[in-house]
């Protein structure tokens, strides 16, 4: 019996690396820098990790950069989201997740910016829910945004949760009752503790595992 499937974002449904090497590329343009400011964004990025005012005020002592760190970071937050792009694979595989009965939902944590990260993707349709943790005052792995997205996608909290981190979205969704399905961009797992019930190479793969067709 279907029910619900929710997905992380970041490295999950969207490629971030690329998002922010889009953006780092577009940006270097923009201020007529050289194709090594780049490839210094992108390392000092640290997946979304590293504070944007640190990573802009390192910018501005190696390049030259006039603006502000405050106006770098306010046009970052504006531009960046716009950079997002589908992968390749997403769509079908969230079609195929409806198309079986499944409601679908996002859960992610982060600033209230993830949702215009989620409007690039296209997927408006094929979603039935969002919780980004800014907006809810809740983080993963707290199972209480779980219980939020899947409010807002109607159903019960039964079912799975798809995503790459197992500190957020394996251990978030085994504390909310859900099954796990890891994303594991090439790592091993490493938490014998905290066993998702698939590890999968992508979103196609863990579908098909949902829907028993792996």
């Amino acid at each position: 019996m279907a029910g619900l499937v929710l997905f992380d974002l970041d490295n999950t449904l969207a490629d971030r690396e690329a998002a922010f090497r889009r953006w780092a590329e577009h940006f270097a343009a923009e201020h007529d820098l050289d194709a090594s400011s780049v490839e210094f964004l992108c390392a000092g990025d640290g997946d979304g990790y590293v504070p944007r005012d640190e990573l802009f005020a390192s910018l501005r002592d190696r390049y030259g950069v006039t603006a502000s760190v405050e106006e770098l970071v306010t046009r970052y937050r504006a531009d960046y989201p716009r950079h997002f792009e589908p992968e390749p694979d997403v769509r079908t595989s969230l079609t195929a997740l409806r198309a079986d009965g499944w409601k679908i939902g996002i859960v992610t944590n982060g600033p209230t910016s993830q949702n215009a990260k989620f409007a690039s993707l296209g997927l408006d349709d094929l979603v039935d829910g969002i919780c980004v943790s800014a907006d809810v005052g809740v983080d993963k792995p707290d199972p209480r945004i779980f219980d939020l997205t899947a409010a807002r996608c109607g159903v019960p909290l039964a079912g799975w949760m798809v995503g790459d981190s197992a500190d957020t979205d394996i251990a978030g969704g085994r504390a909310a009752g859900l099954r796990t399905a890891w994303l594991h961009h090439g790592r091993e797992w490493e938490r014998p503790d905290l066993a998702p019930d698939a590890l999968v190479a992508t979103i196609h793969d863990a579908v098909r595992h949902i829907t028993g067709r792996a």
